[in-house]
C-alpha cells in the first residue's frame, strides 16, 4: 500500500492478468496471415493475423513442433482459423493468442468430405490390393498426363529416356488445377488409354496446397483411374502428399522421376541379362556335349568287353543313346536360341533406328536433341537425321503443341 492506494508492481500486474486470461476458454479466431516470423532454431513461431474488414491485428504464437506438423503449411495471404487460448507474455506485457492448431478456412469440412469419400470407395473395393495390375516390363508406349508446360513433364521425359533410350512417350497436357480440372483429367486418361500403343499411363503434377491437389481426389478422377484398361502410375504432389487417386492407381511414385524408373527398364540391365543368357546357352551346350561324350565312351568300352553274341544288342543301345543325346542337345540349343532371339528382336524393335524406320526423325539444334520448341527462334538452323541419310532445315514458323502429341526418343 502507498497511502490509501493499492499499487501493484508491473510484474505482479502482468502475472495477475495472465492468470485471469488462462482461465478463459479456447476459441477459434479467423483472420488473414500477414506475417510469419520464425527460424529453424527457434522454439516458437510468431504469426500476425489481420481482420480483413477493418485491419485489426492479433499476434499468434505456436510451438515449432505444432507449426511443422500443420496439415497445410501456412503462407502469407492465406485466410485461416486459429484455435487457441488468450495469453499474456508477462515479460513484455504483450497480448497474444497461443495457438494449438491453424487451418485454412473450410479445411475441416474438406477433410471430412475426403474421408467420407475414401471410406465409400474403399467399401466398393476400388482400393483393394487384388485389383492392382503388374506394370509391363518393357512398355510399347508410355502415356504421360501432366499440366501444360509443367516441370513434371520434363522430369518424366528426361528420366525415362536416360534410363531407356528407346522409350516412346505420348504426352497429354491438360488443366490439373481448379474446378475444371477433374473433367479435363478424366478426359486425358480416357484419351491415352484409348490409344492403341499405350500400355501404361503416368499421371503426374508437381506439389501444391491441399486445395491445389483436390482435383486428384475427385470421385470422377478416382473412378477413371480404377477403370482404366491399362495400368496407371500416380505421381501427384510431393512425397508427403497423398491424394485419393494414389489409392486407386496400380502403383504410386513419390516423384515424376521415380515414376519414370517404375515404368521403363534399365537398358544396361537388359544388356547384362542378354549377355548372361548367351553365357548360359554356351555353358549348357558344352555340358550336354561333355555328358554325351562320356556316355558314348562308357558304351564303347562296354562294347569292347562284350561277347560277340551281345554285339547287336549293345550296338542298338549305343544308337539309342546317341539319338537321345542328340535330341537333348537339339532341344536345349533351340530353347536357348529362341530366348536370345526374342531378346534381340525386342531390343531391335525398340531401338532408335527402328523408330526412324517407321518414318520418324531425330531433330537437333546446335547438337541438342529437341523434344519441344523451347529455346527455338525463327531462322534457326536444324539438323534432321532420317533412317537413311540426313538433311539441314531452317525454322520458318514455331507452333507450340497443345493436347496429345507423340514424342519418340
Amino acid at each position: 500500500m502507498v497511502g490509501d492506494r493499492k499499487v501493484y508492481p508491473v510484474s505482479e500486474f502482468n502475472a495477475g492478468v495472465a492468470s485471469w486470461l488462462s482461465r478463459l476458454p479456447r476459441v477459434w479466431v479467423e483472420g488473414e496471415v500477414t506475417e510469419i516470423r520464425g527460424q529453424p532454431t527457434w522454439q516458437t513461431v510468431f504469426v500476425t493475423l489481420t481482420d480483413v474488414d477493418d485491419g485489426t491485428t492479433l499476434s499468434v504464437t505456436m510451438a515449432r513442433s505444432t507449426y511443422d506438423n500443420l496439415a497445410v503449411p501456412l503462407t502469407e495471404g492465406a485466410r485461416v482459423h486459429a484455435f487457441g487460448r488468450p495469453d499474456l507474455y508477462e515479460a513484455r506485457g504483450t497480448f497474444q493468442l497461443r495457438a494449438i492448431t491453424v487451418e485454412p478456412v473450410g479445411l475441416g469440412d474438406v477433410l471430412a468430405q475426403l474421408e467420407a469419400l475414401r471410406a465409400k470407395l474403399a467399401d466398393e473395393g476400388l482400393f483393394d490390393a487384388e485389383r492392382k495390375r503388374t506394370l509391363p516390363r518393357i512398355p510399347n508406349c508410355i502415356g504421360v498426363l501432366t499440366g501444360v508446360q509443367a516441370a513434371a513433364k520434363r522430369d518424366v521425359i528426361t528420366a525415362a529416356t536416360d534410363r531407356f533410350p528407346a522409350a516412346r512417350l505420348l504426352i497429354f497436357e491438360t488443366t490439373v488445377q481448379g474446378p475444371r480440372a477433374p473433367l479435363a483429367i478424366t478426359g486425358g486418361l480416357h484419351t491415352l488409354a484409348a490409344h492403341g500403343d499405350v500400355d501404361v499411363i503416368v499421371m503426374t503434377r508437381g506439389g501444391g496446397s491441399l486445395e491445389d491437389l483436390l482435383p486428384f481426389s475427385d470421385e470422377r478422377v478416382i473412378r477413371a483411374v480404377a477403370e482404366s484398361p491399362v495400368p496407371v502410375v500416380s505421381a501427384v504432389g510431393h512425397e508427403h502428399d497423398h491424394p485419393l487417386c494414389d489409392l486407386a492407381a496400380d502403383a504410386r511414385a513419390a516423384t515424376p522421376t521415380a515414376a519414370a524408373t517404375l515404368v521403363v527398364p534399365d537398358a544396361r540391365e537388359l544388356s547384362s541379362d542378354l549377355k548372361a543368357a548367351r553365357h548360359d546357352l554356351q555353358r549348357l551346350a558344352r555340358l550336354t556335349i561333355s555328358r554325351s561324350r562320356d556316355r558314348l565312351e562308357r558304351e564303347r568300352r562296354l562294347l569292347l568287353r562284350a561277347p560277340l553274341t551281345g554285339l547287336l544288342s549293345v550296338r542298338a543301345r549305343l544308337d539309342a543313346l546317341r539319338l537321345s543325346a542328340r535330341g537333348e542337345l537339339d532341344r536345349s540349343l533351340t530353347a536357348r536360341r529362341d530366348r536370345v532371339g526374342a531378346l534381340q528382336g525386342r531390343l531391335a524393335t525398340l531401338s532408335p533406328s527402328a523408330t526412324l524406320d517407321r518414318g520418324y526423325a531425330l531433330v537437333r539444334h546446335e547438337g541438342r536433341l529437341l523434344a519441344d520448341t523451347t529455346g527455338l527462334s525463327v531462322d534457326d538452323r536444324l539438323d534432321v537425321m532420317l533412317a537413311r541419310g540426313s538433311l539441314a532445315a531452317r525454322v520458318d514458323t514455331i507452333d507450340p503443341h497443345d493436347g496429345a502429341s507423340q514424342e519418340n526418343t
